[in-house]
């Protein structure tokens, strides 16, 4: 399970830390830079969203695939976190365009500028 800390200084200023408890001693992490204006797609295969981002990011990517931390130029900040135990529903149930959890964090800093603006439009369709 990872864990992730969030500490308000308030003064403006957030400190965030993470634990990272994959259990794959493989596992290696790149840090990728993105410009705004990429095309993207939910890396499902057939059925993906798409999307063009809106924002540029900077990430770090895990098995060259998947975004796991990472800010956009807006200032959003997110951590991908793993619990072993989770199920995320049958997506053939859904009808609507799919997107990895691997590509579900990148989602969020492609298209959002705040936290406040993710959780509407989650809210509305998740």
């Amino acid at each position: 399970m990872c864990t992730r800390i969030f500490y308000e200084t308030g003064t403006s200023t957030y400190i965030t830390g993470r634990s990272m408890d994959w259990r794959d001693v493989t596992m290696q992490s790149d840090l990728w830079v993105f410009p705004r204006g990429m095309a993207r797609n939910g890396g499902v295969g057939e059925g993906s969203a798409t999307w063009t981002s809106q924002y540029g990011s900077v990430i770090v990517a895990i098995y060259n695939l998947a975004t796991s931390d990472g800010m956009n130029e807006a200032g959003l900040a997110g951590n991908m976190l793993y619990l072993v135990e989770s199920s995320y529903g049958d997506p053939a149930a859904r009808a609507k365009p799919l997107i990895s959890v691997g590509a579900w964090l990148q989602y969020m800093l492609d298209n959002f500028a705040t936290v406040a603006e993710a959780a509407e439009v989650m809210a509305d369709d998740p």
